[in-house]
């Protein structure tokens, strides 16, 4: 069992070089290429968060338990953080908006530029299972760790290398704040990945309507 969560990992590296290779090759697109390595990339995230525990001694009970995942930090009220999270940043692009009108200073948004084109099964896995893997890596993981403002900023960056996205950096680090603040509260990452992918279906959805 612990061989397969180490050797998950490298199968997910090699799947980004085949991906890149093959698109730079010609021999997929580079819209396949992209969306590819995006997937595995973000698979990679909770694979190696596993792989490290595992590897410090943990169970896998003790792993989820550590991470918020585990059934008892599952309820109601959990949910209702999630929206509430979701609403903190939607308040923000508010804000983006109500400065960008009240200033004259644009701060663009690239991700209909980056989605543009992109297959189906890439929106439903960014709506359905990246937020999972994002929440587990930067808030599950990291905040306590490096702390909510550090993981904050890597988050912000990781999503400025995705998007190159002024905008998206803002709101990705003030989720981050929010996120990590709640999770810290609450010790249950599920308010997290439920505001994670309200966000994320919000995203695909202004970026196609």
């Amino acid at each position: 069992m612990r061989c397969a969560f180490y050797a998950f990992p490298i199968a997910l590296l090699a799947v980004i070089a085949f991906s890149i290779y093959s698109a730079a090759a010609g021999a997929i697109t580079l819209v396949d290429g992209t969306a590819w390595s995006s997937i595995a990339l973000s698979l990679l995230f909770p694979s190696m968060v596993f792989a490290y525990l595992l590897a410090k001694g943990n169970t896998l009970k003790g792993i989820t338990d550590q991470l918020g995942l585990s059934r008892k930090r599952f309820a109601v009220k959990y949910v209702g953080a999630g929206i509430l999270v979701f609403l903190s940043v939607l308040a923000v692009e508010f804000g983006i908006g109500a400065f960008e009108a009240a200033t004259g200073i644009s701060l663009p948004t690239n991700v209909q530029q980056a989605l543009a084109g992109v297959p189906l099964y890439f929106l439903l896995f960014s709506f359905l299972v990246a937020p999972i893997d994002e929440e587990i890596l930067f808030r599950g993981f990291l905040v306590p760790r490096i702390g909510i403002a550090a993981s904050s900023a890597i988050f912000a960056a990781v999503h400025y290398i995705s998007y190159f996205s002024i905008s998206e950096v803002i709101a990705a680090f003030l989720f981050g704040l929010v996120s990590g603040y709640v999770f810290k509260r609450t010790r249950s990452l599920y308010p997290s990945v439920i505001g994670h992918a309200l966000v994320n279906a919000l995203g695909l959805a202004a970026a196609f309507l």
